[in-house]
């Protein structure tokens, strides 16, 4: 027979703040979410349960009870990271985990409660488990996934188990709610004066149909057993990590490299078996003094070799006080993508292709990657619209630069600077630009663009000349023909 566990976790916003150690969880402290067009609470801490303050209550409500009261907006992502890994840590005491988000969980323990010593003695252990890592846990145990989840959530004791064959029996008792309808569904019950789930067992469920629609009849089908329901795990992703713990700390730095080098051969060996490549790793060091230290350093492209990891974080470990050493070590790789092969040539373009992701690299872990950017070609006849600046490490598809038909300086302004005409003419013969005065020796142009019609920001014809002058510099002036000022702009500089 099916036997299934549900793990409540009531307090998961803010028991994952009290996991971290948060002052404000000592005393009058909230969690807050959006609910009904307002920021309400909805998990409290003792003390803000003792001054008066209950989950439903908006933020300028519960501050006129409790002056005192501090406040937290929830965390929805933080928080279904740390249901993940409780469902991780689950994995001790069933094989077959499945989510309940976004606070339970549900394990199919059909053939392990003989492990524990029964079912009671298996729902106590839970309970002791989470509450050693500072969680509170309510639990349920029966035979389908909506009973269990119903007296985990509903029933006053912190264990409660419907015995084998008994659950429509052990369910009678519990309000409406407890079979997970939506709101409109269990108000339009209770105005019937229908509150408990065994005042509709007395009802036929042709009638429940006929006037509360399939939804009711579905959700106790399946509480009853009388539909499948069953538990489906999500697909565990595999996981490239690896760590080290040592007997006995160590503070040489020549030491702490050899553990680096053990690790990213490990982690880099399960890369290669499922043909992928990690962008980014980070490598957790605890020490004995100071605790965790988290480094990380990311790569242009997928990386799934050891030389260029330990040549990375050689940086970092280098900056990494150890006054009393470090005895535990561990190694993950994030992002991980498939390795793209590539045909070998001679002389090929690969080589050029692995110095610049190289680079990319390095500069990218001491200045950040959202520091090193590359240009990316654009289909555009405007100058300045023939390209963009993207970040190094984006993955964008492959474009390739098209020679222009006439030549373009070197260097182009993406927003023009204005010069001061001396003497007019097209081009000016003498104009003042950058406090500087030039004479044009050479002119030319005009090379004449049109606007791009379907675009609103700037719908003038452009002229633009290449001035050689007396005193050097090879200009790229910039003139708009038809409107009313003369204006001439310095566009580029040639080299």
């Amino acid at each position: 027979m099916v036997r299934i566990l549900s793990i409540w976790l009531p307090r998961l916003p803010l028991d994952r703040l009290i996991r971290k150690g948060d002052p404000r969880t000592n005393g009058s402290f909230a969690i807050t979410a959006e609910r009904k067009n307002a920021a309400r609470l909805t998990h409290l801490t003792a003390t803000a349960r003792q001054a008066g303050l209950a989950p439903g209550l908006s933020i300028p409500d519960a501050r006129a009870i409790c002056p005192d009261l501090l406040t937290e907006p929830a965390n929805p992502t933080w928080e279904a990271a740390l249901l993940k890994a409780l469902a991780r840590w689950a994995d001790q005491l069933s094989p077959r985990v499945a989510l309940d988000a976004p606070e339970g969980l549900l394990l199919d323990i059909s053939g392990c409660t003989h492990l524990f010593g029964g079912e009671a003695a298996m729902g106590a252990h839970a309970r002791q488990r989470l509450g050693d890592i500072q969680i509170e846990g309510r639990i349920g145990i029966a035979d389908t996934k909506g009973a269990a989840r119903a007296l985990a959530r509903f029933s006053q004791q912190p264990v409660t188990i419907a015995p084998a064959g008994r659950t429509s029996e052990t369910m009678k008792a519990l309000p409406i709610a407890a079979l997970n309808l939506s709101d409109k569904m269990v108000a339009e019950l209770r105005q019937t004066g229908l509150k408990t789930i065994g005042q509709l067992y007395a009802v036929k469920a042709s009638e429940l149909a006929r006037r509360f629609g399939l939804e009711l009849t579905t959700a106790l089908n399946r509480l009853r057993g009388h539909a499948p329901d069953p538990i489906m795990p999500a697909p565990k992703k595999p996981s490239f990590a690896a760590r080290m713990s040592l007997p006995e700390p160590v503070g040489y730095l020549a030491d702490i490299k050899n553990v680096l080098g053990r690790l990213a051969a490990s982690v880099c060996q399960r890369l290669i078996q499922e043909q992928k490549g990690a962008r980014r790793f980070e490598l957790t060091v605890c020490c004995v003094n100071s605790g965790d230290h988290l480094l990380s350093i990311g790569f242009a492209r997928p990386c799934f070799e050891p030389g260029p990891i330990q040549q990375q974080f050689a940086r970092a470990l280098n900056d990494l006080k150890l006054d009393y050493g470090a005895d535990w070590f561990r190694l993950a790789a994030h992002y991980v993508e498939p390795i793209r092969l590539r045909q070998m040539r001679l002389h090929t373009e690969a080589e050029a292709e692995d110095h610049i992701a190289h680079t990319i690299s390095t500069l990218g872990n001491r200045v950040g990657f959202d520091h090193v950017r590359r240009f990316q070609s654009y289909d555009s006849h405007l100058p300045d619209r023939e390209f963009f600046q993207i970040e190094a490490v984006a993955k964008t598809a492959q474009t390739s630069w098209q020679p222009r038909p006439r030549k373009r300086p070197l260097r182009l302004f993406q927003i023009p600077e204005r010069v001061r005409t001396l003497e007019p003419d097209r081009p000016p013969k003498q104009f003042e630009w950058r406090y500087h005065t030039y004479r044009t020796a050479k002119a030319q142009g005009p090379e004449r663009l049109t606007p791009e019609w379907w675009r609103d920001s700037d719908n003038r014809i452009r002229d633009y000349w290449r001035v050689q002058t007396e005193d050097g510099p090879r200009l790229w002036l910039l003139n708009f023909p038809g409107v009313k000022s003369p204006d001439w702009f310095v566009a580029g500089r040639f080299p």
